[in-house]
This record gives C-alpha cells, sequence and structure tokens, in this order.
C-alpha cells in the first residue's frame, strides 16, 4: 500500500511539473506577443492579412482616405443605447486601398490587441454603411472597428491590430 501512495505522489508531482513548465512556455511566448502588439499600438498601424498576403495600414495612409463622419448606437453595461457620431473610413475602402479584393472571402476576423477576436461574415464587413475603421488617439486606439449597424455595439473591435480574411 504504501508503495502504490509513493507511485501516486510521483505521477502527481511528475503532472505538476509537466504542467508549470507548460505554464512558464506559453508566459513566455504570450510576453512576446504582447510586447508586439504593445508596440504595435504605439507605432499606430494595423496589418490586414489576406491569402498569405500582409497589409500594414499605418495612421498616415488611413487618415489619407479621407475619414467621414457616421453614427452609430453605443451601448454600455446597464445603460440604454445611445446614438453617437464617429468619424472613419469604411473597411471596403481600406481594402480596395491596399489592392485587396475580397470577392473570394466568406468572412472577416478583427483582433485586439488585449486578444479580443470579432468574426463577422464579409458581407456586414463589406457594407459602407455598416462597417468602419475609426482612427481614436484618445485612448481605446489608435484603431478600432466599429459596426454602425449592431444596435448595442457588442461585435465592436476597440485596440484593433490585426484583420483577417478567411
Amino acid at each position: 500500500m504504501q508503495k502504490s501512495k509513493k507511485k501516486s505522489t510521483i505521477v502527481v508531482i511528475s503532472v505538476l511539473a509537466v504542467l508549470a513548465i507548460g505554464v512558464a512556455v506559453l508566459a513566455v511566448l504570450n510576453g512576446k506577443n504582447a510586447a508586439a502588439k504593445k508596440q504595435q499600438l504605439s507605432e499606430e498601424y494595423f496589418v490586414i492579412t489576406a491569402d498569405e498576403m500582409e497589409y500594414k495600414v499605418t495612421a498616415e495612409e488611413y487618415l489619407s482616405l479621407g475619414p467621414r463622419e457616421f453614427e452609430a448606437n453605443y451601448k454600455k453595461n446597464g445603460k440604454d443605447p445611445e446614438t453617437r457620431t464617429y468619424t472613419g473610413v469604411p473597411f471596403a475602402e481600406v481594402l480596395q486601398a491596399k489592392g485587396v479584393d475580397p470577392a473570394v472571402f466568406g468572412s472577416v476576423v478583427f483582433a485586439a490587441a488585449d486578444g479580443y477576436v470579432s468574426p463577422i461574415p464579409i458581407e456586414k464587413a463589406l457594407d459602407e454603411e455598416n462597417c468602419f475603421i475609426v482612427f481614436d488617439d484618445g485612448g481605446d486606439g489608435p484603431f478600432r472597428m466599429i459596426l454602425a449597424k449592431d444596435q448595442f455595439s457588442q461585435n465592436w473591435c476597440k485596440l484593433l491590430t490585426d484583420v483577417t480574411l478567411k
């Protein structure tokens, strides 16, 4: 019985050691990714990935597209939605400026520096009255994706760093 107990203890300690090593490796990898995302935010750009090609969109390029005003419902937890005015560029125009043909894709995944992702159908993303990229140098940015027709602003993506067409 004592031999069995000793074996169980060794197995438990071994499993815990493997788990601790796994957590440490993931923490190092995540730390590198977090540092890269932080740098991306400070350098004010986001990356569009389509068919294994990457297209960097800088703040300067974005602003040259001529952002326009639009309205969208903004809802905070526990409060009624309110209509706000934003200034942004339709996502379809950003793709066009980079020469990306969205016709072969079915969805778009907008990803934030904090790990949040917002996948939406390509039709929603290409609707020039719905999906906007907004430059926000006031603390939630520099970029965010806003869906103007999203009644509760639940699929918006602030701290935008990556956009992947699938």
